[in-house]
This record gives structure tokens, sequence and C-alpha cells, in this order.
């Protein structure tokens, strides 16, 4: 079954609203075995909503569409399907008991505009919303599936994995599998380099991405149980990590600040950090962890070069020499941290995060990272794409500062 995925909202195409649902759809269809092969966006507009059914009608089998099931007078997606098909909308009393709960749970009336909701092409099955007002409808016709989803993400996600996902899973006798492997401290282009032989597989499939600035592999499997598809990837990934396992630090949904969190609890040490041009991203980063109390005693964000010197013991003649962004800074801020606190591991960050400061002989982007254990301090010296917004170089300078630290514990064993 060959599928396309058509957004309805102006909004998504002036850009004013992220189209994470097709995203979404086609992910969740890869791991049903349904190729997604096109994605679509119509604007507000029935001529141009019908026009864009046609096309998709004339190219697959099974058309998702969402958005535009509300009760305004721009939510007209329901019409737009039946009149590409030349058919009435019908009224459904179930869906509309639903719509009237959910207002009256609310001590709210019911507008006049909210029944509209419960119209959908004659033929069509509904599909209940249960965390919102507008149904769904499933609707087989011309030896075409269409499905058609509100706009709203959790109750696209909810109606999803309640009905569609079920009824979907009888076209398809295969499953997808994908698992990401994520690496550090390696070239995009190094990566592909080393696993130029095992992209040329069919199934399962290989291919380097990029997420966040750092090179990640995709592996996607194709088989007739997800088990199955499992031990295909994993006889891949073995193959990868035998080749470039020592850049590797972890897969899938893992986080930075949890690897190293995990790592920290296992050796029972602690952590204190000293940030200045990352403004206390490092520390949100690591206290979004569950349980990290155990090992976070005090970070402390340390902007100026007075409270560098008063606070953290930074020698005032280093930063008269050498400047608040340079090594001999990072260094003692990492060391001074530490003793401060008296935590095992210190972490100290000085940069230029712009869009100003910066020199040609320290330009935006350019940042220090220094970490120390009390026996031995390792400083990072980092250059980030100035053209970058300054939010941007924060978030690569904290990632990069967390991958330094994840590589400093790793050696210590």
């Amino acid at each position: 079954m060959r599928a396309e995925v058509l957004c309805i909202g102006t909004e998504l195409l002036l850009g004013d609203t992220v189209n994470t649902n097709a995203a979404y759809i086609s992910s969740r269809l890869s791991e049903l075995g349904i190729d997604c092969f096109y994605h679509s966006v119509a604007g507000d507009n029935p001529e141009r909503i019908q026009s864009a059914i046609g096309t998709a009608l004339n190219r697959v089998d099974l058309l998702i569409i969402t958005g535009g099931l509300g009760p305004t007078d721009d939510d007209i997606t329901m019409q737009a399907v039946a009149d590409y098909f030349n058919t009435k909308l019908v009224f459904h009393a179930e869906p509309y008991k639903l719509i009237e709960k959910f207002f009256r749970s609310r001590n709210r009336e019911v507008p006049e505009k909210a029944k509209k909701q419960a119209y959908l092409p004659e033929g069509a099955e509904v599909v209940f919303n249960p965390v919102g007002t507008a149904p769904g409808g499933i609707w087989n016709i011309q030896d075409k599936t269409v499905v058609v989803l509100p706009g709203v993400p959790e109750e696209l996600y909810a109606m999803w994995e309640g009905t569609i996902e079920k009824y979907l899973s009888q076209y398809s006798e295969f499953t997808i599998t994908k698992r990401f492997l994520k690496f550090f401290d390696i070239p995009e282009g190094s990566l592909g380099e080393e696993i130029k032989d095992l992209m040329e597989s069919p199934n399962p499939t290989v291919a380097p991405l990029v997420a966040e600035g750092q090179p990640n592999i995709r592996i996607a499997a194709k088989a007739k149980s997800a088990a199955e598809a499992e031990a295909m990837i994993n006889i891949i990934e073995n193959k990868i990590l035998d080749r470039i396992g020592k850049f590797y630090w972890g897969r899938d949904g893992d986080t930075i600040e949890e690897v190293v969190g995990n790592m920290l609890s296992a050796k029972n040490m602690t952590l204190s950090v000293a940030e200045s041009c990352t403004g206390g991203l490092i520390s949100s980063m690591l206290t979004d962890v569950s349980g990290c109390s155990s090992y976070i005693k005090l970070n402390l964000i340390t902007y100026s070069n007075e409270t560098k010197i008063n606070t953290l013991g930074v020698n005032a003649a280093l930063i008269e020499k050498y400047g608040a962004v340079s090594e001999p800074v990072a260094k003692e801020m990492a060391e001074g941290i530490r003793k401060l606190v008296g935590t095992g591991y210190g972490l100290g960050i000085t940069g230029i995060a712009g869009p100003t400061g910066g020199t040609y002989e320290k330009p935006v982007g350019l940042v220090y990272i220094g970490i120390s254990d009390g026996n031995r301090t390792k400083v990072h010296k980092v250059n980030i794409n100035s053209a970058f917004p300054r939010k941007l170089i924060k978030q690569r300078s904290s990632m990069y500062a967390l991958q330094f630290l994840r590589q400093f514990i790793k050696k210590a064993d």
C-alpha cells in the first residue's frame, strides 16, 4: 500500500505552525510497514483542498488528511472531501452526543457551530475523538482508503493509537523497525566512509543523519515481526560498532544528560558546574534527569570576571593576560568549582555566545570547556559556527560540554 499525508491549514503554509503531524504519521505508518511516498499541504481553501485530494488519489492507495475539522468557518475539510466525491454530508448522532457531553462537563452551552463537527461524508465510518470534540472518519471509496483526522496533535495521537493503527494493520503483513545510533567526535563524512558498504544494503537500510550537529546512523529493517526486524538490525549494529564503536554514545531516545547522569550514579561520583557563556543551560539539562540530586550538589553561573575571581578563585592575572575566554581560565573555573563544592568532578565553561563580543582572534562561537577530577584537568577548545544565533551557540556549547565530560569519565575507568 502506498500512502500520502495531506495536512490542511493556511498556518502551515505561512510557517506560523510547524507541521509535526506529517512526521508523526509517517513514523507510525513505517512501523506498520506501509510506505509513505508523499507529504502535501493545502491551505483553507475548498478548491485547493479538492485539487490536493485528486492529485494524491491519482498516485496512492491510502490518503490520510489532518486538520480543518473544528467548528469555525475555515474548518472545511469534511465538506471538501464530500464535494470531491460528489456526495453529501450526513449527521451522526453518536459523536454529537459526545460533543454535548464535552461542553456540558465544562458547564458550557453547546455552540451551534459545534454541531457541524458531527457531519461526515455519506458512507464514512466515524472515528471517535477521546480527547476533543471533532470526530474523524475512515472512508473506503473507489478502491481507495481516505482517513480524515483532526489537526490538533494530542487529538490526532489519541485517535491514531486508539483506532487508526489497528484499522490500517490489515493492509500490511510487514512491520518496519528503526534504530538510531548516536556518535560524537567523528565528522559526518568520515562516518559515512566507514559504513559506505553497509549503506548499499536493501534490507536493513543504513543511512547517516545529523541531529543537533552530531552524526547519527539510522538502521531500518522490514520484516514480518518486530522480533525478526530487531534481529536483522542487531547484526548491522554490531558491524557498525566494530568499526566506529569508540565514537558511539547512545541510541534512539538516549540523551547525553541521561548518559552522563547514569555514569555518575554508577561510579557514585558527584559533579559541580561553573557556567559562563551557557548561562545555566548545562545545569538545566542535567537537572532534567530524575534522580540528579544524588550527583548534582551546586552549580553556579559565574558570568562576570568578578564572580570568576571572587567565587571560583580564578587568578585575576590570568584574565588580565589571556582574557576570560581562554584555556587557562576554563581550567581554573573547573578546578575552582570542584574545590569550592567538594565534588568528584568539576566542569567550567567560558565562551563568546554572540552575536556581539567577538574579535578576529576570538570570534563568536569560541568556547573553552574545562573538566577536572582533582588529579587531572582537561580543557577542550571548540569553534562553533559564528553565524549561528546566540541560543543555538549556547545549546551546542552545552552539548559539547556534556559529551567531553562523558569522555573524561569514561577514560577514568
